[in-house]
């Protein structure tokens, strides 16, 4: 049985038959398709480095520090603004680099925008990015609390509970999310009648 792709010589693109229905076969024909039109595009013969881009890194530097700062001048709309467009730079990054690096890099413009959020009351966002941060960094209290936070604030009780409960297994002793789970707690007992 062959498999349903096909190689375009002149666009040097493969593509997936449109009858067969592979998603997970697309994926990855999509993916080796950006990596090859990266790779075609170099000037020289070689790749770059996996090192960080000279180019983009700087840029994208200012456009966190700048989001950074209008975070801590309470201007959390422009907060927000210049960290999503952090990430959407992040994201055009060439393949080749660093994943460490990237993954790395992506994580702190998250927690930024994240807590932009949260303090711009947008909470499903928030809710969001925390969620992805959890995925990413399990081993970091505070993507927890944010999650935690964005939970309460939109009325999950539960959801709430389950995270600080899930950030105390990791982080015993964390007093802040010792704190929120009795607040949230409260707020149960009180959903309840029970206080």
């Amino acid at each position: 049985m062959a498999l349903p792709i096909t190689y375009d010589s002149a666009r040097k693109l493969i593509s997936v038959d449109s009858e067969v229905s592979y998603p997970e076969l697309q994926d990855e024909v999509t993916q080796l398709n950006k990596l090859a039109k990266d790779l075609i595009s170099i000037q020289g013969e070689i790749p770059e480095s996996a090192e960080p881009s000279n180019k983009i890194t700087p840029l994208l530097k200012n456009l966190i520090t700048s989001g950074i700062d209008a975070l801590r001048k309470k201007q959390f709309k422009d907060a927000i603004q210049k960290l999503t467009v952090a990430i959407e730079m992040q994201q055009k990054r060439a393949n080749w680099e660093s994943f460490g690096v990237q993954l790395t890099e992506l994580n702190g413009i998250l927690q930024a925008r994240c807590d932009a959020y949260i303090m711009n009351k947008q909470f499903i966002e928030a809710y969001n990015d925390a969620d992805i941060l959890l995925s990413t960094q399990v081993n970091t209290p505070d993507n927890f609390l944010r999650k935690a936070i964005a939970s309460l604030n939109l009325g999950r009780l539960e959801d709430a509970k389950v995270n600080l409960e899930r950030g105390l297994c990791f982080h015993e002793n964390d007093k802040r999310l010792i704190d929120h789970l009795n607040v949230v707690n409260r707020a149960i007992d009180l959903e309840n009648g029970d206080a």
